[in-house]
């Protein structure tokens, strides 16, 4: 989504006017090449700064056209229903520029746009910004699209097939070999996309089957989620995606203990309770590593106490649906 900050001279009415001027239809040059249609959306009735002025009489007085600020001769009239078509428009990357009776109210800005491509996007009028709701691109490729938000169903869940999500409203795919699954720095799995977590995706539209168009992820970025949850059917480990004897990774704060051995409450919803870390032969870290401001080993190793934020890396030793064991190769106190 592309927030676009308004002009302060402009109010909202004159914006509420962008959904339904009375002036309609493109006005475009005709052409090959990129075309994208849009619908703006927004509330009814608002008071300007100096006064309440209707939405019927906004109408009645505005004029809205959206351009293309690399071209400004590619322009087309806002209708009545908050409906435009551009066409011609370049690829690569353009943008757009909103305005009301010649002023300008805001710009939204395309990026990796494809030859031949297709664009259609739904804008909402919130206060004084412009946002980009949702963005579809066909076409060659089927176009690009990002989603951002909270994974709300696991409608498939298969790591050595096709696994499905809905996120923000969306079917998203997921494909051994075609979708990167990550935290941070560290690589994580499909069954780490539970419910409650906040992901970014990025991929393309897949063909459309049965009346619904997914998405097919090229990555997910976990971005941390709600509390803790239970496991999923058929989960055997507490920590999503942890299987006994494999390498892990895990951040989060100590609940209780100290650097000989500690619990730790992973961060977000990987772990559906606290994890028992063996730091016996485990190496510390604390920042700064090295200058006169660095700590001592001794003062790294006492600074793990309860309420610490540490990285754990190591191998899972023990897991079940109730408690979990890591012995820790690595553990870093991060301020």
């Amino acid at each position: 989504m592309r927030p676009s900050r308004f002009r302060p001279a402009v109010s909202l009415a004159a914006l509420i006017a962008l959904a339904a001027a009375a002036c309609g239809g493109p006005a475009s040059p005709s052409g090959e090449g990129v075309s994208l249609r849009g619908t703006v959306v927004g509330a009814t009735g608002s008071a300007s700064p100096g006064g309440t002025v209707s939405s019927q009489s906004a109408r009645a007085v505005a004029v809205i056209t959206v351009r293309v600020v690399e071209n400004p001769a590619i322009t087309a009239t806002v209708g009545a229903d908050g409906s435009f078509t551009l066409r011609g428009l370049p690829e690569g990357s353009f943008t757009l520029e909103f305005l009301v009776d010649g002023g300008s109210i805001g710009t939204v800005r395309f990026d990796e746009v494809k030859p031949n491509q297709e664009i259609t996007i739904t804008v909402s009028v919130a206060g004084n910004t412009v946002t980009v709701l949702e963005e579809k691109r066909d076409g060659i490729g089927h176009g690009d699209v990002e989603i951002e938000g909270d994974v709300t169903a696991v409608l498939a869940l298969d790591p050595a097939g096709e696994s499905r999500f809905t996120i923000a409203g969306r079917t998203v795919a997921a494909r051994p070999g075609a979708t990167a699954i990550r935290e941070g720095n560290s690589a994580r799995t499909v069954n780490e996309v539970t419910v409650g977590r906040h992901v970014h995706v990025k991929g393309v539209w897949l063909d459309p089957s049965a009346g619904l168009q997914a998405v097919l992820a090229h990555e997910i970025k976990l971005q941390g989620g709600g509390e803790p949850g239970p496991p999923q059917s058929g989960q055997t480990c507490m920590i999503n995606g942890g299987r006994v004897g494999d390498g892990i990774e895990l951040e989060g704060n100590v609940s209780s203990g100290g650097a000989s051995g500690f619990m730790m409450q992973v961060q977000g919803n990987r772990a559906s309770g606290l994890v028992q870390v063996d730091t016996s032969g485990a190496a510390f870290e604390c920042s700064p590593q090295s200058g006169p401001n660095a700590p001592t080993p001794a003062q790294c190793q006492a600074s793990v106490s309860g309420g610490a934020k540490v990285h754990v890396r190591g191998a899972l030793q023990t897991c079940d649906t109730v408690a979990a064991l890591v012995h820790a190769s690595n553990v870093k106190v991060q301020k």
